[in-house]
């Protein structure tokens, strides 16, 4: 059988190759400096000493004599330490090389060393995950191939751990991961003025919580906080069952623009003074930040948006490390789904679960109460006292700004569908919306901005470019039962296409036909019992009658006409 002819070429050394060939006594240099133990350099430093005179002149057989009894040396080595000393002129010179085999230096025949490095890159190229048995198999074969003896396992496992160190190994995801791991970044992002930048993340908290009636698991929640990048308070946060959204975005907000009365209402003895429209806000690329919604809103209040490039997470160090101080406490709690000392999810965590959504929401509020009082490393003080001193004026305490309207504010980050108002109304998910105050807003030719609330399906928001938002309630709202979008989707998803007309399925939510069987998961019904609780306390009143349009025969009549059914 004919040999296999390899088609590795060996290279011509590049331009770097060459400046790295040329740079190698600077390295010997710096290696000889680090295996330099003290006494040693002493030792050298001596010698350097006495060799000085002799830099720019000859010795005679007695000055040398005279050096190596001094040294306890023979004469021969007196004469090849002065000669170094010559040509080197400096101390270096003098360092003693330690015998053996050299850091960083082979025995390793150089088209080994390049058959290794160029299959290990090949192989890597096609996947990350290449062991050091795949590539030792391939250098094998072709080392035979060129007829080379095969190198050992642990000579190669050697080689591959450096190459895997080296971005340039890699290709892709791999590549930018370990260039990341090099990159050189700045220690701190100096932020002077308070509420000039806000940073704002999610994350899954790290504990399961379960329904407080049954005490059925409901799962992990989902945690969105926003820190002040100046002080490092917390200005607000908000805990919910549901994945990252423009809503929560807007409830975070909101709890942090605004003072937190209610918040301390509720729990006596916490101190949370921190509120005030910021400057800008810093987030990562989520869609949740990049949506109508949230972009619109922080146009209307004034709001700049600054976005960190994508996966550049030390952009986001401020936030992404209050995180990281609040999952550590929170894993402190029964349910905690990850254990640092395991470093994995603990066993039987579901059975330990025993606190409950509002139990979670008390124990951030305190843990929050908890990190506004204790020193800060970086700011050498509290984050409250760094908060108090930033709002300090010769003329005595000033106070942040906020918007105006706490309810205009909400809505002007809420969920945002483009429709047209006609005579009917406004029609969204199946579901119509009318009120007399739609009377002179009715176009069918320009499409309209709309808020939805998540939270209430049985009303909507118009945006007017003048004026507040309008209230529309549902057509049907009188015998309409509270639910959440989500419901309603759900609900719609469960019928035929045939059967999905809105009228169809609200006759069928009012007749009592769409019942608990299609809620059952736990999960859900907090939801839906989180989503009401907040209604109550955040949602608009809604008009108390159901307006139903009356389309008149007359085609030539400029408007339509409104009945109140009461």
């Amino acid at each position: 059988m004919a040999k296999r002819v390899s088609k590795l070429q060996m290279p011509q050394p590049s331009r770097r190759d060459r400046s790295s060939s040329d740079s190698r006594p600077s390295r010997d240099r710096a290696q000889l400096q680090q295996q330099t133990s003290d006494a040693e350099w002493e030792g050298a430093l001596q010698r350097s000493r006495d060799l000085k005179e002799f830099r720019d002149r000859d010795t005679t057989p007695v000055e040398i004599a005279r050096l190596a009894k001094k040294w306890g040396v023979a004469r021969s080595t007196v004469f090849r330490s002065l000669n170094k000393f010559r040509e080197g002129g400096d101390l270096a010179a003098l360092l003693r090389r330690r015998p053996g085999l050299q850091p960083g230096s082979s025995t390793l025949a150089p088209e080994i060393e390049f058959i290794i490095h160029d299959i290990a890159k090949r192989l890597w190229a096609i996947s990350e995950n290449a062991t050091v048995e795949d590539i030792l198999a391939e250098v094998s074969k072709e080392c035979r191939a060129r007829q080379f003896p095969p190198p050992s396992r642990a000579t190669v496992g050697r080689r591959l751990k450096r190459l895997r160190a080296d971005p340039n190994s890699f290709r892709g995801e791999a590549r930018q991961v370990l260039k990341e791991k090099r990159r050189l970044v700045k220690s701190n992002y100096s932020i002077s003025e308070p509420l000039a930048v806000v940073q704002i993340d999610h994350t899954l908290a790290d504990v399961l919580l379960v329904e407080p009636y049954t005490r059925t698991l409901i799962g992990r929640p989902t945690l969105t906080l926003a820190i002040d990048v100046a002080t490092r308070c917390v200005m607000g946060f908000c805990v919910s069952l549901e994945a990252p959204s423009s809503l929560l975005v807007a409830l975070c907000l909101e709890t942090a623009v605004f003072p937190k009365d209610w918040i301390q209402l509720q729990h006596a003895g916490v101190n949370w003074p921190m509120y005030g429209l910021m400057k800008s806000i810093h987030t990562d690329n989520g869609r949740e930040f990049h949506a109508r919604a949230f972009r619109r809103g922080c146009d209307l209040n004034g709001i700049s948006t600054i976005y960190r490039p994508p996966a550049t997470p030390r952009f986001g160090g401020h936030i992404e490390r209050l995180i990281g101080t609040f999952m550590r406490r929170t894993r402190l709690l029964p349910g905690n789904t990850y254990s640092d000392m395991l470093g994995r999810r603990p066993k039987h965590a579901e059975a330990r679960a025993t606190l409950t959504l509002g139990d979670y929401k008390s124990f951030l509020v305190e843990e929050v109460d908890r990190y506004h009082t204790r020193v800060h490393r970086t700011l050498g003080t509290s984050p409250r006292s760094a908060w108090e001193r930033a709002w300090k004026r010769s003329r005595g305490v000033e106070s942040p700004k906020m918007p105006t309207s706490k309810q205009r504010f909400l809505m002007d980050f809420l969920p945002i569908r483009s429709r047209v108002v006609t005579r009917e109304g406004i029609e969204i998910e199946g579901l119509r919306f009318s009120h007399e105050s739609l009377q002179d807003e009715v176009n069918p030719s320009v499409q309209r901005v709309i808020r939805i609330d998540p939270r209430d399906v049985s009303r909507v928001y118009l945006e007017c470019t003048d004026g507040p938002y309008l209230t529309i309630p549902i057509r049907t709202g009188l015998n309409m039962p509270g639910m959440s979008w989500w419901e309603w989707k759900a609900i719609r998803q469960q019928r035929s296409a045939k059967e999905s007309r809105g009228d169809e399925l609200l006759h069928l939510v009012e007749t009592g036909a769409v019942g608990k069987s299609q809620l059952r998961n736990e999960r859900q019904r907090a939801r839906r019992e989180e989503w009401q609780a907040l209604q109550a306390i955040q949602a608009l009143p809604a008009p108390k009658t159901s307006l139903h349009p009356l389309v008149r025969s007359d085609e030539d009549s400029p408007l339509p006409q409104w009945e109140i059914l009461d």
